[in-house]
């Protein structure tokens, strides 16, 4: 006996695997791990204890974030991928990073995708960050909510 719909079920699937692995936009410098179990590009980088690779997954939406430490000042490599929801609305300007004495530095450049459902690229809090690195033992950045309504923690622990 003939199934009548398996061509159509094999074009479906060829139109959704292609639609989910167009091209993003890139961004020139670390490659950014895929899975937790993906060796990162700088573990241990300088000035960071651990891993230098931070992944949250929630609410159907994973995001990796990568630092290479204060030595390269405070710029942060983020990576966003679902299948559910256009990450467009996603405003990562409205990010934060605070060290563990309280101060803050907000406001941040993106450069980076900005749609889609995988967006990838840099988040950057300026220059003179030396300040807010000096004599802290823990970095803190706080993304938006993305697909449910708490923002999103990524913690570093700054060697001494």
């Amino acid at each position: 006996m003939r199934i009548p719909f398996r061509p159509l079920l094999v074009v479906s699937i060829a139109l959704l695997a292609g639609a989910c692995s167009s091209a993003s936009s890139t961004v020139a410098g670390p490659n950014v791990a895929t899975s937790a179990s993906a060796q990162p590009v700088a573990a241990g980088a300088a000035g960071v204890t651990g891993d230098s690779t931070q992944t949250s997954d929630r609410a159907s939406i994973t995001i990796v974030v990568t630092w290479a430490g204060p030595a390269t000042g405070a710029a942060f490599e983020v990576k966003m991928d679902n299948h559910m929801i256009d990450l467009a609305s996603v405003d990562l300007t409205a990010a934060t990073l605070t060290n563990n004495r309280g101060e803050k530095l907000s406001r941040p450049t993106w450069e980076g995708g900005a749609s889609g459902h995988h967006r990838e690229g840099k988040l950057t809090f300026g220059t003179s960050v030396a300040a807010l690195f000096a004599g802290a033992t823990q970095v803190d950045l706080q993304l938006p909510a993305v697909g449910d309504t708490s923002p999103r923690d990524f913690k570093w622990t700054l060697a001494k």
